[in-house]
């Protein structure tokens, strides 16, 4: 009896490398977008949690029976966040604030780790290059009076894309008022 050996020809795998690659050409960007899509809704749920906290401590403040700027507001986290004059989260170290009214960049870094009580996320200021691995946030403010509806506090996701300019995550925070703002934002650092 006669072995007769099995096997491929090389048509059937050259039909077969072709499939394979047409495949990865297809399938590769849908697993290459899931890392993105796990950087969007890492960043989605810090911004919700931080929106959340900054509720949670207004509604701290009106509970406590206390109106106006307050240092050390007590009933919140570690008790060392001070409010606004409006009552919503303005920082650690406000003296320099004018009784609550006024914002400074460094609040903001304050505010994120008053609220939030975590070191998930590497903060860095909008100065320098902050466009470098390992840095998650970078934070900084615009306008500096709290009565005016042009002062906030930003902060722009950049761990998923550090190239300077590219559009990312944002969120802005309106101390004066309590107001979240989650959107997509282009940041640039003018020197």
């Amino acid at each position: 009896m006669k072995i007769v050996a099995k096997g491929f020809t090389l048509i059937e795998l050259v039909v077969v490398i072709i499939v394979l690659g047409i495949l990865a050409v297809i399938a590769a960007p849908r697993f290459i977008s899931l890392s993105q899509d796990a950087h969007d809704a890492s960043i989605k749920s810090a911004f919700g949690s931080f929106t959340s906290a900054v509720k949670l401590y207004h509604s701290c403040w009106l509970t406590s029976g206390k109106s106006g700027y307050q240092v050390d507001l007590a009933c919140y986290g570690d008790g060392t966040l001070d409010s606004s004059v409006t009552g919503y989260p303005l920082g650690t170290d406000t003296s320099a604030s004018k009784g609550g009214t006024v914002l400074q960049g460094e609040y903001c870094k304050e505010i994120w780790q008053g609220l939030l009580d975590n070191d998930e996320y590497t903060l860095v200021s909008h100065f320098g290059d902050p466009f470098v691995k390992g840095n998650d946030i970078v934070y900084w403010f615009a306008g500096s009076q709290l009565s005016s509806s042009s002062t906030y506090c930003y902060y722009n996701y950049i761990a998923d894309n550090l190239v300077e300019g590219s559009e990312n995550w944002q969120l802005k925070y309106y101390p004066g008022t309590g107001k979240t703002e989650v959107g997509k934002g282009v940041l640039t650092i003018t020197p």
